[in-house]
């Protein structure tokens, strides 16, 4: 379904004159596949260049070096038309749930609006799918008419998904979509995420810094480090046998669930 294959990016630096310095590298050669129904899960710590390759494979950001390859398809290279039909098809989750909704819009529209830009309703339909959407993700059909500062993050970040999956799209990026939530949150987001992927055939490629997140819901698990790929894997503990000091780091990254086991953690 996707094919990544050599990207590289760099960002223009500017000194205090606004003149032109040397470029920053922020990806370096980038290659991989993602089939359908697979969740592809994209690791590493902040500044490893995992957000500008979520960006670019979802057609925010032109890269300097290589394709993106949907369905075969170049995205970089596709008319208006073509264009409008992979924006249904992919679709973005990303972390802060907040600033990824219009406050002043309630649940039902801010989950309606990719079917008002796609699809032909009636009134009564659009509002029956909405109805459908809400409680697809565990909520009610009444929260439809909460605003946003209504609902718990949790709650929020499920209406962001009842978003994205509104136009049954073939590819979710989920950036970092768990990260803020407290941690019996993420659970039950990672099991929704999870359920949904397999009732609507979905693919995910899922952005994280957190090892035990990916472990819970990826199929095959790649870890970026300054831009560059250093570890391709399945979706299971062989990643804790890495060697690389990324993975490793990332590793060391994961807090034991008890808080007195964090204490003892923390002084080892």
């Amino acid at each position: 379904m996707l094919e990544v294959s050599n990207i590289s990016h760099q960002y223009q630096n500017r000194n205090q004159w606004f003149r032109k310095t040397k470029p920053t590298q922020v990806l370096k050669q980038i290659s991989f596949t993602l089939e359908k129904g697979y969740c592809l899960g994209l690791l590493g710590m902040s500044g490893a260049g995992k957000s500008t390759l979520g960006n670019i494979i979802l057609g925010l950001e032109k890269p300097v070096e290589g394709q993106i390859l949907f369905e075969g398809q170049d995205i970089y290279r596709l008319n208006s038309q073509a264009r409008h039909q992979i924006r249904r098809d992919l679709q973005v989750v990303f972390q802060d749930c907040y600033s990824a909704v219009n406050p002043l819009m309630t649940a039902a529209q801010i989950i309606g609006e990719p079917l008002y830009n796609y699809e032909k309703l009636t009134p009564i339909e659009h509002k029956q799918r909405v109805a459908e959407l809400l409680e697809q993700v565990g909520l009610r059909v009444e929260d439809g008419s909460k605003r946003p500062h209504q609902f718990s993050g949790g709650q929020l970040q499920r209406i962001n998904i009842a978003r994205a999956i509104a136009l049954n799209p073939k590819l979710i990026v989920l950036d970092e979509s768990v990260s803020s939530l407290d941690m019996v949150n993420q659970g039950q987001i990672l099991s929704l995420l999870a359920e949904l992927k397999k009732n609507y055939q979905l693919s995910y490629l899922f952005v994280t810094h957190d090892i035990r997140a990916a472990l819970t819901i990826c199929d095959r698990i790649m870890v970026l480090d300054q831009g560059e790929l250093v570890y391709q894997g399945y979706g299971d503990h062989s990643i804790m046998e890495s060697k690389h000091p990324a993975v490793q780091q990332l590793v060391h990254a994961i807090l034991p669930e008890h808080p007195s086991e964090r204490i003892r953690f923390q002084h080892q």
